[in-house]
């Protein structure tokens, strides 16, 4: 299997009791599960900017980031027959619009969904590392 160093960035949505949850579907394995919306940080962009525009792309919501709680964190993910390296810049975020705009991203971004944060351990049990993380900021918004 190949391994791929990767910049990302992720944002951690709360809502009330729910935070903002995309379903993916590995286009090799088929493999469906739940993640938090982030991508990979383009040349030229900070860290900051990746995590608002890959949340808008991957869920049509406008978020505010809250800069003071910020994580970096490096953990490795397989997708797609890939190994990534991956160095993520996790941010906790708010909505600044109620209403999402339409969505038109890759075909292996199913939707996204408000789910409850109790549901946390449940949902990310596939990867602890992202577990821990999503829990941590998750609860502390």
């Amino acid at each position: 299997m190949r391994v791929e160093n990767r910049r990302r960035a992720t944002v951690v949505c709360c809502k009330g009791a729910d935070f903002l949850a995309i379903e993916l579907q590995d286009p090799t394995t088929g493999k469906r599960m739940w993640s938090l919306p982030g991508g990979k940080i383009e040349k030229n962009e900070t860290p900051e900017e990746a995590a608002i525009r890959e949340t808008l792309e991957e869920t049509g919501h406008f978020v505010a980031l809250r800069p003071a709680l910020e994580k970096v964190t490096q953990y490795l993910f397989d997708w797609d027959t890939i190994t990534f390296d991956c160095t993520t810049h996790w941010f906790a975020a708010r909505l600044t619009k109620q209403e999402p705009i339409p969505v038109d991203d890759e075909a292996y971004l199913l939707g996204h969904r408000w789910l409850p944060v109790a549901n946390i351990d449940e949902l990310f049990a596939y990867h602890p590392h992202i577990r821990d993380v999503a829990k941590e900021l998750a609860t502390t918004t």
